[in-house]
């Protein structure tokens, strides 16, 4: 147990830095500098200005200090780091085991890959913030998520209130040569600037804000973001009468994995559409490789004595049904049934072929497409979150549940 500790990942802040989390500075930080410069002095009055800033100023605070918990957190499962001593019997009875983590885990904990550790009250993989979001620092997540929406707000709002005063107030222009920061800047050039910070925070606030609304319904469900998507796998493959939201509020969760594993059946379908074609044959035409087949052995010229030839008749006939089934056999497909199948086509065994076990041909297709495809386990992938690192464990020791 004290290796795998070891190898945890502990907070997000834990090296290496995840691509997007450093995006996520760069913009905000960049965003931030560009508004409180260019955006706030271009504000009419000192006190709107002084108010704007004040709220623009709160919103970046509790972001900042939110996204710090947030990321700084380590919200690893308590019963990882106990002794399997300390277990109680009813405990080692009802709960489920991870076999990664080799020990008995909370009931909503689910182990992250990325992480490397069970993780309590799971609800996604957050690569914005390069952490695991759980019991012990889901809050501190949807306060960051919320405090990006009322930041991004602000900007919006000054944005909007200035394109308005661009094209509408005269004194505009006169405004902008008096302030010292914008000294020499053009009107086109500041126009210019405000819709390249619209086309930057425009789809950020709408992303975002339909993240916070999707918490806000989980909360309410009290479902972490990781069961919502299961129940909801159940409900589109009509197992659940689970009701979700509508698609579009919740495809940001299911935006990196639209494509769902194929059903058994439908793999099946899949590969006998792969078999190849028969050949074509004209009516009446013999195929090449029987011509030869058709040349009937001469009768002996005499019969021994006593024979009544229904001997010679015999063999006759079952030449030419020997003959007919393989021409049966060519227009199907050109291929015997002692000639190796094409790749993922199992031929049918019988008890001593298969060393007694007397395997179906059909059990075996769907277990060789399965092996062909990957693990029939499904792995939930969250758009604003899960990276697929979440996975079921099914190394559990017998009788146990695993997770």
């Amino acid at each position: 147990m004290a290796e795998s500790v070891e190898e945890l990942r502990i907070h997000g802040f834990h090296w290496p830095l995840h691509p997007l989390q450093v995006v996520s500075w760069v913009v905000f930080g960049t965003d931030f500098v560009v508004y409180l410069t260019l955006c706030v002095p271009m504000i009419e009055t000192v006190l709107a200005q002084v108010l704007v800033t004040c709220f623009f100023l709160v919103s970046v605070g509790f972001l900042v200090v939110s996204t710090f918990r947030a990321t700084k957190c380590n919200p690893i499962d308590p019963f990882v780091l106990r002794d399997e001593s300390e277990f109680k019997d009813e405990e080692l009875d009802e709960l489920p085991f991870c076999g990664l983590c080799a020990t008995t885990v909370q009931a909503r904990s689910k182990h992250c890959r990325a992480c490397n550790k069970c993780v309590a009250s799971f609800d996604h993989h957050c690569m914005w913030l390069n952490n695991c979001i759980g019991g012990d620092n889901y809050y501190a997540f949807f306060v960051s998520i919320s405090s990006v929406g009322v930041m991004i707000g602000v900007v919006l709002g000054t944005i909007l209130y200035q394109f308005i005063d661009y094209f509408t107030n005269e004194a505009f222009e006169s405004r902008l040569e008096a302030s010292p920061i914008h000294s020499g800047l053009s009107m086109e050039s500041f126009l210019v600037t405000l819709i390249a910070m619209s086309f930057v925070n425009v789809p950020l606030w709408c992303l975002d804000m339909q993240l916070v609304l999707l918490h806000v319904y989980l909360m309410h469900k009290n479902l972490t973001t990781y069961e919502y998507i299961m129940n909801r796998r159940e409900q589109d493959a009509g197992t659940s009468k689970f009701r979700g939201l509508p698609r579009c509020m919740d495809w940001i969760v299911f935006s990196r994995c639209g494509q769902r594993r194929p059903k058994k059946k439908d793999k099946i379908e899949k590969i006998d559409e792969t078999k190849p074609a028969p050949p074509n044959v004209e009516a009446g035409a013999q195929p090449p490789e029987l011509e030869t087949d058709r040349t009937l052995p001469a009768a002996p010229a005499e019969a021994p004595p006593g024979s009544t030839g229904s001997t010679e008749g015999d063999g006759v006939a079952a030449k030419h049904e020997a003959v007919t089934e393989a021409e049966e056999t060519s227009l199907a497909g050109g291929r015997t049934d002692t000639e190796t199948a094409p790749e993922l086509t199992v031929p049918v065994q019988d008890d001593k072929s298969a060393g007694g076990l007397g395997v179906n041909s059909e059990v075996a297709l769907v277990e060789q497409c399965e092996v062909a495809s990957g693990p029939t386990v499904g792995v939930p992938q969250v758009g604003c979150g899960c990276d697929g690192s979440s996975t079921l464990s099914r190394e559990a020791p017998s009788g146990r549940a695993a997770v």
